[in-house]
């Protein structure tokens, strides 16, 4: 017997919703660090899309905002779905 493994894709309609909703998480001047990760990992677990702000004593000369945003993505599983200004939303489908 053959299984087919469905993957979900992304809602336009809840990313659009996250927009509008407050940024559940900030990242401050510690960057990327364990406590945000896992904090990061608990929000996409109960809610599955999140908004996630970056302070400016986050960033350096030498560090991008996407770049703090594709390392939280990268440390905790998720997608991003777009970044505005200092804000992005992303997600992790559950299985």
């Amino acid at each position: 017997m053959v299984t087919m493994r469905v993957t979900r894709r992304p809602d336009p309609t809840r990313i659009a919703i996250t927009w509008q909703d407050p940024a559940m998480m900030q990242i401050g001047k510690a960057g990327v660090s364990d406590a945000v990760v896992s904090e990061a990992r608990r929000l996409l677990k109960e809610h599955e899309y999140i908004k996630v702000r970056v302070l400016r004593t986050a960033l350096s000369s030498n560090r991008s905002k996407t770049d703090v945003f594709e390392e939280l993505c990268m440390r905790t599983g998720a997608t991003l779905a777009g970044v505005r200004g200092n804000t992005a939303v992303i997600y992790k489908i559950r299985k």
